[in-house]
């Protein structure tokens, strides 16, 4: 992907969380330049006039030096770059504050998928246990720990973070996270009972993603059915 087509696809991606409510004030998204130890990421809201274009943008290198852009590199930008260097399949990188994923990991109850949506992330969704903004490099490092290879993690009492190797993929990723949150949660407010998926159903419907992307990115096209419903 060429640098002005990732900027722009990185810019939708924060239109689009904000417009569907999981992007604030607080939050912020990251995409790595292939083949360079560096990665584009949403300046700190406030610090430019318009968030949501590629000109907002901040290029940085994996120690977070800002190489260019006129805003401000977001506090916590080290779990983009721990993220980014310590695991290849890091494209993209969503850090927001859900309600729903939130409360779920506040609740402590266990993240599985209970729809057919949600079986890219997998039936256990780990959850960093400790309650702080992840600002320094041993932070990364122990998020990285804590993730393994899912792709998304529960931060207790702070938000989310989800990844994909593109930005379409982990802006899928973020918007499912919080809808089966709010299913598993709305469900055991009424019931407690639940049917998720199951290992099976969760194999196949993945297999049905991977058959469909030899076809056409599965991701891009669903990234733009989003983006064309938040213009």
């Amino acid at each position: 992907m060429a640098d002005e087509e990732l900027r722009k696809t990185l810019a939708t991606c924060a239109r689009i969380l904000n417009r569907v409510g999981l992007f604030d004030i607080y939050g912020h998204i990251s995409a790595r330049v292939p083949g360079q130890d560096r990665f584009y990421i949403t300046a700190t809201l406030g610090s430019t006039t318009d968030p949501f274009s590629p000109d907002s943008l901040v290029l940085c290198d994996y120690r977070r030096k800002k190489i260019s852009g006129n805003g401000t590199v977001p506090l916590e930008a080290v779990l983009h770059s721990a993220l980014h260097e310590g695991r290849e399949d890091a494209g993209c990188i969503v850090h927001v504050h859900p309600f729903y994923s939130m409360a779920l990991a506040i609740a402590g109850i266990p993240f599985t998928p209970v729809t057919i949506q949600g079986a890219p992330l997998g039936r256990n969704i780990p959850v960093y246990k400790k309650a702080e903004l992840l600002i320094n490099d041993d932070h990364g490092k122990m998020l990285v720990r804590a993730m393994g290879k899912a792709k998304a993690i529960l931060l207790r009492g702070h938000g989310v973070v989800t990844l994909g190797e593109s930005i379409e993929e982990a802006t899928h990723h973020t918007i499912y996270l919080e809808e089966n949150c709010r299913y598993i949660m709305e469900v055991s407010k009424a019931s407690g009972k639940m049917v998720p998926l199951t290992v099976t159903e969760i194999r196949e419907r993945n297999a049905q993603i991977a058959e469909r992307s030899k076809i056409e990115n599965q991701w891009r096209r669903v990234f733009d059915l989003f983006e064309k419903k938040t213009r």
